[in-house]
């Protein structure tokens, strides 16, 4: 007689969940973490474990077709229930199966230990994550390459130190941030096979259990962990001890930690540009959208902001994934077991917002033209410095001379901008007796006149990154 089976669990508002559970990650991202999918997984590893045994002649097509059939039939809360008796999850989930079907459960984890079905499902999760992150970051940037291309030309202020610089253009600015998701996407490509299960190898890695239930039959540990690995479509590591290799988990979060960077450059640097004091870019926003409780005239990046706050935890969970690889301890203890449980799944979902919020920023950015144009006025008279500093070495100047000519007179520009006044540079340049002394007041003044084309070449360098590097990996990745 079947043992009645729990009611379906539901988490009310009573009791803890976690923000993952609710507000970040996409619904396909939060299926594959769930638990439900992960002993699904496990149950795909016992069957193929036991198929791969059909062919051995230890385990009858009955038994094997009463798991395939029931392979659907699975109480989460169940095993739940029964790890409660038994104090052992993969014993209660083995005890749940069989109850549904009993007649592959006489064979059902035969030679196997317990890290044999977690480990390889635990891998299916992070490879199947890993394919529904990809064509979010191919599309993120497909997003950057309209952006680029549209605003290549367009000129605004460059600053370092968050100080005014010399101009550049926005598509200029928009293919640094492209450049870093090139490079993540080249990373994931080539670190993601290097992700392997552990395979069917018993308590230590050394398949032990397998030589003594194969002998006198057709079968070997090493056909079966080929057999049983192609069919669940995941590589093996060769060498393993009672887990998948722990440096498959720190792979994993090194691939994210990269992929979080460039994203948190990219919100950061929003976050400035559409500040009250440069005012430049806006993020997409409804109409009547609030941006303050208090302040009905906010208008705050939410969306930069966030990516910002979720991708600065991956750091944390890039040094917790190496404390597990470098702390698993002779053949494995269980110190590698709880705190991935979060992290890796958290991990996955933080960038799967982060990707989702950085499409939508890129994709239907606003950008200020009037905003780029009053900065570029109230700034661009101190870019010409640098053209009148080569002008002057040119004709004979010395260069730290001219320098320090040229930061007097910006400073005393400087000041008088602070009193409120029109920028004066180019009146103190022109008049300077110091610089006509080399070259021509015309000269000057042609120099201030450069400033609105002074980005060398910023929009042929978009032209070549969109042609040479960014839509070959596109179209490569459709």
């Amino acid at each position: 007689m079947k043992e009645q089976r729990p009611a379906p669990f539901k988490a009310g508002f009573e009791t803890y969940q976690s923000v993952f559970t609710y507000r970040y990650g996409s619904p396909e991202m939060r299926k594959i973490w769930s638990r439900q999918n992960f002993w699904l997984n496990v149950r795909d590893v016992w069957i193929a474990v036991a198929e791969a045994q059909q062919k051995a002649g230890i385990v009858t097509p009955e038994q094997v077709k009463d798991l395939k059939e029931h392979r659907n039939d699975l109480s989460v809360e169940r095993i739940d229930q029964l790890e409660k008796e038994k104090g052992h999850d993969v014993a209660a989930a083995i005890a749940e199966y069989s109850e549904v079907a009993p007649i592959g459960g006489e064979i059902l984890h035969n030679g196997m230990t317990s890290e044999d079905a977690l480990s390889n499902a635990e891998i299916k999760q992070i490879h199947d994550s890993f394919d529904i992150l990809r064509p979010k970051l191919v599309g993120t940037l497909e997003a950057f390459g309209a952006q680029i291309d549209k605003n290549k030309g367009l000129i605004c202020v460059g600053w370092t130190h968050l100080q005014a610089a010399e101009p550049t253009t926005m598509g200029y600015r928009f293919a640094k941030y492209a450049q870093d998701l090139v490079d993540d996407l080249k990373i994931l490509n080539f670190m993601k096979p290097m992700i392997k299960g552990k395979g069917i190898k018993g308590s230590v890695g050394t398949s032990a259990s397998f030589g003594e239930i194969f002998e006198g039959t057709n079968m070997t540990a090493e056909r079966q962990e080929e057999f049983v690995m192609k069919k669940l479509g995941i590589e093996p590591a060769g060498i393993t001890d009672q887990t998948y290799p722990r440096k498959g988990a720190l792979t994993a979060e090194s691939i994210l930690l990269q992929i979080g960077q460039s994203l948190h450059r990219f919100a950061l640097d929003i976050q400035i540009l559409q500040s009250s004091a440069i005012d430049e870019v806006s993020e997409p926003r409804r109409k009547g959208q609030i941006g303050s409780s208090a302040m009905p005239h906010k208008q705050n990046p939410i969306n930069s902001e966030n990516i910002d706050s979720l991708t600065e935890l991956l750091p944390g969970q890039t040094f917790a994934a190496w404390m597990t690889a470098a702390y698993i301890t002779l053949e494995r203890t269980l110190r590698d077991s709880a705190g991935k449980r979060s992290s890796i799944p958290e991990s996955f979902l933080i960038i799967d917002e982060a990707l989702e919020r950085t499409k939508k920023i890129i994709s239907g950015i606003v950008i200020h033209d009037n905003s780029i144009k009053t900065n570029m006025d109230r700034f661009g008279p101190f870019f010409a410095t640098e053209i009148i500093m080569a002008k002057l070495v040119e004709a004979g100047m010395d260069r730290m001379e001219a320098h320090s000519i040229l930061v007097e007179l910006s400073e005393k520009a400087i000041d008088a901008k602070r009193e409120g006044k029109p920028n004066p540079l180019q009146e103190l340049a022109t008049s300077d007796k110091r610089i006509t002394k080399f070259i021509g007041e015309d000269e000057v003044r042609e120099s201030f006149d450069k400033v609105m084309k002074h980005v060398g070449n910023a929009p042929q360098k978009c032209e070549e990154f969109l042609e040479k590097e960014l839509n070959p990996i596109i179209k490569a990745s459709k």
